[in-house]
């Protein structure tokens, strides 16, 4: 698979070649470019040979999305960016995949395995369908939240958390890490109500949503409730309330 890598800040770019040369089939690194102006001197040229581009959004000389302005690309595009903002337009594009630096190998190996499970077993054409279809039909749940810790902001992904709870007013989210947490700008009804799938998370009680996935075990529990233990240390007794147990159990039944 031959790749194009455009990225300004030289940090950035030795971390996403190291990554590339972890990946299981490694890429064929054809070009690397750190502004528009060469990015669009080859692209020109030979953006038949490219089979897949890495673009940062915000380049030395303007933003990545000019180079698509002026060179018609019909090539998959993974955006590497330290800026969310810019994710609606990154997918009027042939965007394949969103990724917030620092990049991380995890995420970088499932958007090789996207690009592989959409465009390797299907004609090209029907690619670009699938990938407009996912696009202008969204899911209407979230996949990633933007959380804080400290002075620090993070991109957490839906699938790496574990529990929200609340304490003391504000929701926090727990990711796979035992103990640590994240402030959330959401309200527990905002969460349950707008932003995640009910067949994946439950509200077992007034503070606490949990992920299906997360759940290890449960017990009996004083006054016919149910006492959760997850799959990673946690401090809080995740108890299924009374009138919740019924529906909770049919609930793990899908």
């Amino acid at each position: 698979m031959k790749a194009v890598l455009i990225e300004d800040e030289p940090i950035a770019m030795d971390r996403l070649l190291s990554l590339v040369k972890q990946l299981e089939e490694p890429l064929d690194i054809i070009g690397q470019f750190d502004t528009v102006r060469e990015s669009v001197a080859f692209l020109a040229d030979r953006k038949d040979d490219v089979d897949v581009l890495f673009c940062d959004i915000q380049l030395a000389d303007g933003l990545s999305f000019d180079i698509f302005d002026q060179v018609k690309i019909t090539n998959p595009v993974i955006f590497t960016t330290a800026y969310d903002e810019y994710s609606l337009k990154a997918f009027e594009i042939n965007s394949l995949d969103y990724l917030l630096k620092p990049v991380r190998y995890k995420d970088l190996s499932a958007a090789i395995d996207k690009y592989k499970d959409i465009y390797a077993k299907r004609s090209f054409e029907d690619s670009i369908a699938q990938i407009k279809e996912l696009w202008l039909n969204p899911s209407p749940y979230r996949n990633r939240f933007l959380v804080q810790m400290g002075n620090k902001f993070f991109q957490k992904r839906v699938d790496e958390t574990t529990y929200f709870h609340v304490d003391n007013k504000v929701v926090y989210l727990y990711d796979q890490s035992p103990g640590r947490r994240y402030v959330m700008d959401f309200t527990m009804e905002e969460l349950v109500e707008k932003h995640l799938d009910p067949k994946i998370f439950f509200r077992i009680n007034r503070k606490c949503i949990v992920h299906v996935d997360a759940i290890e075990l449960m017990r009996s529990y004083p006054n016919q409730r149910l006492l959760l233990k997850l799959k990673v240390p946690h401090q809080e007794e995740l108890v299924v309330s009374r009138e919740k147990v019924s529906h909770f159990k049919k609930w793990l039944n899908g």
